[in-house]
């Protein structure tokens, strides 16, 4: 994937952890990208709640900000819960839109929440407010994000997204068929 010319990626996000995530993702494949973030509905509700419907967020933030803009390549990059048999553990995906309407999607880590967090999600909250009360800050969603949190900063919310978007992206560009 390895290309000289500027890539116009849309990101449908306005998020800086996201636009960092991006950043380092296309980095990573040697690729110049010229991001442009949207706002863009993801088509899910604003706390995915399991694994299925954040990667249908992702792909459907891909899908809109490739169509909005116009661009080569439109990226979605989706944060959620899931309620599992060890607890709520917290899930990311990352899809990729391009070409003839293909998607490629990626996943990223998986972590169990402490249940005090989980409680707070299944009281209706977001992850984002509830990471933010217990941490008595604000915006950590646009920063280390709760992996940040939770790992003493040895993951970030942004390498959790690069490296899903790595997976979306080497997949939709064949670095995965020719390894």
């Amino acid at each position: 994937m390895r290309n000289e010319a500027t890539m116009r990626v849309a990101l449908g996000s306005l998020n800086r952890a996201k636009r960092d995530a991006v950043e380092r993702a296309l980095d990573a494949f040697g690729v110049r990208g010229e991001i442009e973030c949207v706002n863009v509905p993801s088509g899910v509700r604003a706390q995915p709640l399991s694994d299925e419907e954040t990667r249908r967020g992702a792909v459907e933030r891909a899908r809109r900000a490739r169509r909005e803009t116009g661009a080569h390549v439109g990226v979605g990059l989706e944060g959620g819960v899931e309620e599992t048999e060890h607890g709520m553990m917290l899930v990311n995906w990352a899809a990729v839109a391009y070409g003839d309407d293909e998607v490629a999607v990626g996943g990223g880590l998986r972590m169990m929440l402490p249940d005090e967090i989980a409680q707070g999600i299944r009281a209706g909250m977001e992850l984002g407010d509830v990471m933010d009360a217990w941490m008595g800050k604000t915006g950590l969603r646009h920063g280390e994000g709760a992996i940040g949190v939770l790992t003493g900063g040895r993951i970030t919310r942004s390498g959790m997204f690069r490296d899903a978007l790595i997976c979306a992206l080497a997949a939709a560009f064949g670095e995965a068929r020719r390894a």
